[in-house]
């Protein structure tokens, strides 16, 4: 097996677990920004403070909090030593339209690929961003354990991004249209009482992008079975990825769901991360998973698949 590193920047969410069974190296240190405007290392493993005490912190939409991307001499430094013990390295990052991140790994690729020039570092935008990156990471993982050499992993990598979709919802879309992330038009939708907003992954737009609104908590969770199975293709041998952010008792549901209905061998349940959470907010919970096929231009098939559950 060819023991190339598999790296995230901090678009992704993990567990010292996690990164452990599945052999991805941990994430180069982030930053957040607080309201008082101090920065802080991102708690990648929550352990200084409960997932739950910092997005309550949200609720008072007055405390803006934000994320950097980690220093570029800690890329570099993380990249070197990989290189210097002589592995080739892919790196999957947040979406290129949400961050820095793909910009600074490539840079920093660059410059470790010409002085170590044996050594082959791969960035891979995910399009992507939360549990679709640690969705990708374990995949690449697998791709390894089956004896998959770097380049084929890498090829493999770059169309397996555009099939992940999204299913789930997020309660308020507020913090996403204050970073641009989605049209200010929308956010009032998360702010309308009852409605949950769902979306699935833009490939064109490298972003989530808002389908339709459900009716409360009981008709997300009617919905959320039959979309991904409309939309997974073949389910077995898939990996699944549930996050959320201070939404954990329906993330449990939507967990209970996916082992009675699908029985996956790789099921991941992960809070969201201090980085992720900066930008996204309280109120997600969502399953990331991968389909036979792309998710359609705009996601034109998916919106009619959601109308088309939303109407039963």
């Amino acid at each position: 097996m060819e023991n190339f590193a598999i790296m995230t920047d901090a678009g992704g969410d993990f567990t010292r677990e996690i990164i452990q069974k599945y052999g991805i190296e941990e994430t180069p240190l982030s930053k957040v920004v607080w309201p008082d405007g101090s920065e802080r290392p991102a708690d990648l493993y929550w352990d200084t403070m409960k997932p739950n005490d910092y997005f309550a912190l949200m609720q008072n939409k007055k405390n803006n909090f934000s994320s950097s991307i980690p220093a570029p001499q800690t890329i570099l430094d993380r990249l070197t030593a990989l290189a210097e013990a002589k592995r080739n390295v892919i790196v999957i990052t947040i979406s290129s339209t949400m961050s820095g991140g793909y910009s600074a790994f490539t840079i920093a690729a660059k410059e470790v690929m010409e002085k170590y020039t044996k050594i082959k570092i791969k960035v891979i935008d995910s399009l992507r961003y939360s549990g679709a990156i640690n969705l990708i990471a374990v995949e690449a993982s697998l791709c390894r354990a089956k004896g998959m050499k770097f380049e084929e992993t890498v090829e493999y990598l770059e169309q397996f991004r555009l099939r992940v979709h999204e299913c789930g919802f997020l309660d308020d879309l507020f913090f996403l249209a204050r970073k641009g992330r989605i049209k200010k038009s929308l956010a009032f939708m998360g702010n309308m009482i009852g409605v949950k907003p769902m979306a699935d992954l833009c490939n064109e737009t490298g972003q989530s992008q808002v389908l339709g609104k459900a009716r409360g908590y009981k008709q997300v969770m009617k919905i959320f079975p039959k979309y991904i199975q409309r939309t997974i293709g073949d389910y077995r041998n898939k990996v699944f990825v549930i996050t959320y952010s201070a939404r954990e008792p329906q993330a449990l549901e939507m967990k209970k769901i996916v082992e009675e209905t699908f029985n996956p061998e790789h099921l991941i349940f992960v809070p969201m991360g201090q980085s992720t959470g900066a930008n996204v907010g309280p109120g997600l919970a969502a399953a990331f998973y991968a389909g036979d096929e792309p998710v359609s231009p705009n996601c034109v098939k998916e919106q009619a698949i959601l109308e088309d559950l939303l109407k039963k």
